[in-house]
């Protein structure tokens, strides 16, 4: 069973710093462009620590956070807490929505216990993590993860809180983001009750997990006395209900590039096999239909051809592929191993190593990109369901990288842990 505990995080200083001006997005999706902005932003920014542009950057990191605690920009909070969070935006319909989620400190556990991944992880991003693990000491962000409660349980005992007067409100991105301490004991351990009894996945921050494990590894070995109690033993989570109304998930979109041989029309027989196969004069045809169905696919090309709808024929041609059935049946799973792989000839080493794959998170900048020559082919996707993920995940089985990105993203800098320190 999961163990969760509310623990003392370091927290900037808001009568030294603006929070606005210090926090920014995971570091795995802030471009060079923005990089320099959070620079500009504050000389406090958690962009320094998280990913530094500086020569040795994570000695630099390492300087930096020392230096600010010190200074008392980063103070260490007074008392044990799990930190409610709401994020709150509103879609280009105009509607508003709430996604709300609580940061505890969970026992890290081998995977397929009670905590499970759902997506494949890459070598250099853990390695780029566990270096900055080393030199910090720290963690500056969370691992978004999810539970269920279909019956809202957790609205009385944790969410009531979000009706009173936040510790800090924060906009970025046109997200406003409110954050709470839970400290009360007789709530906290009716929620740690609750935890106990669920299934974790890990929504976001697989290569964060994996890495504390190692990291976790490495000072139980220069500590053979170690009591499991250490900080080093957890990691800092955030956790929303998978039936949170405001939880979303879109989808990742593929861009194929590089290929030695790319013969359009001999693909599209292939395609052909498998597929039902809609041209269309224009985006708005393709993206109005696209969400439709499932196993459909929005294949984008340079040519006149257009833009192109895929619709597969039946889901049984998956069964030659050895995949179990949830995983097969879902549309990332269709796109890697039938048309990526075995139509297109793009092994699944080559589409780790991204050798012909590029991942775009905009619709229409895939498309912008294919039509400008830039690419080869796009395929658009629709988003990954929720139930699906859960299932898939429970059953002990990751999905191909990138087949989800939820939204909003959580802030780094927002609550920090420290994994040295009580």
């Amino acid at each position: 069973m999961p163990n969760i505990q509310p623990f003392q995080g370091l927290l900037y200083n808001k009568s030294k710093v603006s929070l606005s001006d210090v926090v920014a997005p995971p570091y795995d999706v802030i471009s060079s462009e923005q990089q320099q902005e959070l620079y500009d932003k504050s000389e406090y920014n958690v962009v320094r620590l998280i990913l530094g542009r500086e020569e040795n950057r994570y000695e630099e990191s390492a300087a930096y956070f020392n230096l600010w605690k010190k200074e008392n920009v980063i103070l260490q909070d007074d008392a044990p807490a799990f930190y409610v969070v709401t994020q709150t935006l509103m879609l280009e319909d105009g509607k508003q929505i709430t996604r709300k989620g609580f940061i505890g400190a969970c026992e890290l556990e081998e995977f397929g216990k009670s905590i499970y991944p759902h997506e494949k992880t890459l070598s250099k991003p853990k390695e780029d993590r566990l270096k900055l693990f080393t030199a910090t000491g720290a963690m500056f962000s969370q691992v978004f993860s999810l539970y269920t409660d279909r019956e809202y349980k957790l609205n009385d005992i944790v969410y009531q809180i979000t009706s009173s007067k936040p510790w800090a409100e924060i906009e970025f991105e046109n997200v406003l983001n409110r954050i709470w301490k839970l400290t009360d004991t007789e709530r906290i351990n009716a929620l740690q009750q609750f935890l106990s009894k669920q299934k974790i996945i890990i929504a976001d921050g697989h290569h964060r997990y994996e890495t504390a494990m190692t990291y976790r590894e490495t000072l139980r070995k220069a500590n053979p006395s170690y009591t499991g109690t250490e900080p080093y033993n957890f990691i800092p989570m955030f956790f929303t209900n998978t039936n949170d109304p405001g939880l979303m998930i879109f989808p990742t979109h593929r861009i194929i590039h590089s290929l030695p041989e790319f013969d359009t029309g001999a693909l599209i027989e292939k395609l052909e096999e498998y597929f039902r196969v809609t041209i269309y004069s224009n985006q708005n045809q393709l993206l109005k239909n696209l969400p439709l169905r499932t196993n459909n696919f929005g294949f984008i090309l340079p040519t006149a051809l257009g833009f192109i709808l895929l619709e597969l024929k039946s889901l049984s041609v998956m069964e030659q592929f050895g995949l179990p059935e949830v995983v097969a049946k879902l549309d990332v799973s269709v796109l890697h191993t039938l048309i990526l792989n075995h139509i297109f000839g793009i092994s699944e080493e080559a589409q780790v190593q991204k050798t012909n794959l590029d991942y775009v998170k905009d619709s229409q900048q895939a498309i912008d990109l294919v039509r400008a020559g830039n690419a080869q082919a796009g395929f658009l996707l629709n988003p990954t369901p929720i139930e699906q993920v859960r299932e898939a995940a429970e059953a002990g089985y990751v999905l191909p990288q990138k087949s989800t990105y939820f939204f909003p993203k959580l802030l780094s800098g927002l609550v920090m842990y420290s994994f040295t320190s009580v």
